[in-house]
């Protein structure tokens, strides 16, 4: 099969505007939407718990990070599925993006509990505003393919200084097939939203491969990194600070 190359062309997402022109709220909105939705249908959900439980201690308090929190749905889903009545999950989410952070904090509905909580922050992910092994596990879900490699490996290096026990990536896998399937969608189901539409397609053409995401966390100084291949077209990285 030919490979895919990486592309770096920047996705809608990554400037926040449509012809020159802010995008919308209720379309940024709904891309938003569809992005938790990827996650959340496609797969990552359920790697995503896998790997969690794989890196959390049974029982007890635990804090997770959530790095380009987006509309913060899925941190919150994260924290609720994580909590059980030995274990309680505090999730902190940093975002950069202003509108995205508006429509997070315009969307949200209060999940607190004595065993979840959750809170978003406005704030870059190459300077998180945490102090040194402050959480247990940093997080990130279909954000590193936004950054190039060398600030992929700043970002991972960064998530590390404030990781506990693991840094968990879970992103999308750079292949033929899943962007001829990203195309299909962006021709049905995201057709009527201009973002994704762009941005779907593209985000495949500027994910990664196993092999170069396992270079990536290794050169952010990552131990015992792991790279798993999940369906649908998904990759996810563990590594030990």
């Amino acid at each position: 099969m030919t490979r895919l190359p990486r592309s770096h062309d920047l996705e809608i997402l990554d400037h926040g505007r449509i012809d020159g022109a802010p995008v919308p709220r209720p379309v940024l909105a709904r891309s938003l939407a569809h992005v938790e939705a990827v996650d959340r249908w496609l797969g990552g959900a359920r790697a995503l718990r896998a790997a969690l439980e794989r890196q959390l201690p049974g029982e007890g308090r635990v804090r997770l990070l959530d790095v380009g929190t987006g509309n913060g749905r899925l941190l919150r889903r994260v924290v609720a599925e994580v909590a059980r009545p030995d274990r309680s999950c505090m999730g902190v989410g940093i975002e950069i993006d202003a509108a995205s952070v508006a429509i997070a904090d315009g969307g949200a509905t209060s999940h607190a509990t004595s065993q979840t909580r959750a809170a978003l922050v406005r704030a870059d992910g190459l300077r998180i505003p945490l102090a040194d092994a402050s959480v247990d596990v940093a997080l990130c879900v279909l954000t590193l393919h936004h950054f190039d490699d060398e600030a992929a490996v700043a970002l991972l290096a960064e998530m590390a200084r404030v990781a506990r026990r693991a840094v968990v990536v879970s992103d999308l896998r750079r292949s033929i097939p899943a962007w001829w399937g990203a195309r299909a969608l962006a021709a049905t189901v995201w057709r009527g939203n201009p973002v994704t539409r762009h941005d779907g397609p593209l985000s495949v053409r500027r994910a990664f491969t196993v092999h170069e995401l396992q270079a990536l966390g290794r050169a952010a100084g990552l131990s015992a990194v792991t790279v798993r291949r999940v369906p649908l077209f998904r990759l996810v990285m563990e590594g030990t600070p």
